[in-house]
């Protein structure tokens, strides 16, 4: 709304007429912007791609889980990119971007680590310390993309709930 049409308001309405102008005005600026729900539909659509790349997953090996966290990784990027103004979306947003980066980096490491046990033909006494040493990551890994998908799963229910509210 422009000054000049605030200057006449302000000159035709009372002091009491106009604040109460001004509050139907902001109310009227703020439903301009996307609804709650609209902004819940956005978020909640792209989060829900995680069940079709987590679906996709075909097998366990190297292969798999490097492509596996490069998919959790544009996911992550791309729920970050969805444009909510919502202070407590925005918080939800954050925390799904977290958890996606991180199931990411256990793929990474479990699919390096497949790797590069598969490379490993004939084992040496230095390469079974080695393959020790790799069992232990994928199993710290795997604890990690544990309490991720825990995570996960507790954050659906609260944006369902945020989102089912009024």
């Amino acid at each position: 709304m422009s000054f000049t049409l605030m200057h006449r308001l302000g000159q035709s309405l009372s002091a009491g007429r106009l604040v109460a102008a001004s509050a139907v005005l902001s109310l009227a600026l703020v439903g301009c912007g996307e609804s709650k729900v609209a902004q819940c539909n956005k978020l909640i659509a792209v989060v829900n791609k995680g069940q079709q790349i987590s679906s996709s997953i075909k097998g366990m090996d190297a292969p798999a889980m490097k492509k596996l966290s490069t998919d959790l990784s544009g996911l992550s990027t791309e729920i970050g990119a969805v444009e909510v103004a919502d202070e407590t979306l925005k918080g939800f947003q954050g925390r799904f971007v977290k958890i996606y980066s991180d199931l990411s980096t256990a793929s990474s490491k479990v699919g390096g680590a497949l790797e590069e046990m598969e490379k490993t033909k004939k084992p040496s006494p230095e390469s079974l310390k080695r393959l020790k040493q790799l069992q232990e990551d994928v199993t710290g890994a795997s604890k990690m993309g544990e309490t991720a998908a825990k995570d996960e799963s507790a954050l659906v229910k609260e944006v369902n709930t945020y989102c089912a509210g009024k």
